[in-house]
């Protein structure tokens, strides 16, 4: 860009990423984030070997401090898969993946992520504004003002909707699109750390899944995608949730009952339901694009989300330091459809696709094939 300053609108972790990455490329970024601290919740997430090789891109210290954040998984550790009475039927070797892949599967809180980042981006001078948000922004051709909560206004030459699932720089910029309910809801919690399954496990009964993987510190993260109409389980408490999730599991193998049991309730149990977008081919007008959730937000099902955002991340920052903003798109159009769709395909609680896409070569290739798109 012929003038390196970028305000990015959102401190998650695509926003915070592409900052990292920018102001080690040399530009001046200003990130404005509305939340005033980041809350450490019971919510984990899975980064697999692209999406570890997209961050090693952006930050070697911020690949390796992202390593130590978490659960890397060693040589040998196997994630079975249990039918809900216990009985297993497979095992998913994600210790295998660092060798064949060159980078690990790694397994963290999403707290502990965005702490590395925001650790990374205040070492390397970001300039982080919390506790406001972009309301509006003009974009005259040379340059993009930026509107804040607090009636303070940001210029920069480029501006990056970073803001999430409800973003507000998307409306502005693409017109209001529909999220689409994929049909089911999860509940995540944590627990300590189970003698059972030391790194975690995967289990399918009637109308429910549940995984579960160690994210370092002597906890494991779970989550229970639940079939239900929309809108019932975020309206439930904490205790309702767990309460009501523990008699849908009365008839389920022991071992796997503990897993929710044990959960530490203190820490937080989370409730959402799960929605998409439908893809678009295009998402920059002028000196305004998006990133992450705010252009493609996607199901969990593949554990893809973060590692797209970061992958848009990597090769955003490419692109701008190549002053080639119209490659961007191009290069993530394409990546970014294609996942948002397999994991539409692969989601809803169906334990026999599950089964079938862990055990298809192609299709990690296609998820785990990613290099640097471009980046140089």
């Amino acid at each position: 860009m012929s003038e390196r300053g970028v305000v990015v609108a959102g401190g998650g972790i695509g926003g915070l990423a592409l900052s990292i990455g920018l102001a080690r490329a040399g530009f001046a970024v200003t990130v404005i984030e509305r939340a005033d601290r980041i809350a450490d919740v019971g919510a984990g997430l899975v980064l697999y070997p692209n999406g570890i090789r997209a961050l090693d891109t952006i930050s070697a210290p911020l690949g390796k401090a992202v390593r130590a954040a978490g659960h890397v998984a060693a040589p040998g550790d196997v994630r079975p898969h249990l039918r809900s009475d216990g009985v297993v039927l497979s095992s998913d070797p994600i210790g295998d993946l660092e060798n064949r892949w060159g980078t690990p599967h790694v397994m963290l809180l999403r707290s502990a992520l965005q702490n590395a980042l925001l650790d990374e981006a205040l070492a390397v001078d970001v300039d982080l504004r919390i506790g406001r948000e972009v309301v509006g922004h003009e974009d005259d051709g040379s340059a993009v003002s930026v509107s804040l909560s607090d009636g303070s206004t940001v210029t920069g030459s480029l501006l990056v909707g970073s803001d999430g699932l409800r973003s507000g720089v998307r409306e502005r910029l693409l017109g209001p699109t529909p999220i689409r309910y994929r049909g089911y809801s999860s509940v995540r919690g944590r627990t300590a750390a189970s003698h059972n399954f030391p790194v975690g496990v995967t289990a399918a009964g009637p109308g429910i899944d549940l995984f579960v993987g160690a994210v370092g510190g002597g906890l494991l993260y779970w989550t229970a995608k639940i079939v239900t109409p929309q809108g019932v389980w975020p309206a439930k408490t904490p205790s309702e949730a767990l309460g009501d999730l523990l008699a849908e599991m009365a008839d389920w193998d022991p071992a796997l009952r503990e897993l929710v049991e044990t959960t530490d309730t203190a820490a937080g149990v989370v409730m959402t339901d799960i929605v998409d977008r439908d893809p678009v081919p295009q998402w920059t007008r002028g000196r305004v694009t998006l990133l992450g959730d705010a252009v493609h937000p996607m199901a969990p099902t593949l554990g893809q989300g973060a590692g797209m955002a970061l992958e848009d991340a990597a090769v955003l920052t490419a692109c701008l330091a190549n002053d080639s903003l119209a490659d961007y798109e191009r290069l993530r159009a394409p990546r970014t459809r294609e996942i948002v769709l397999l994991s539409r395909r692969t989601g809803g609680v169906d334990y026999e696709r599950a089964v079938e896409f862990s055990t298809s070569d192609d299709q990690f290739a296609r998820l785990f094939g990613w290099r640097t798109e471009g980046v140089q």
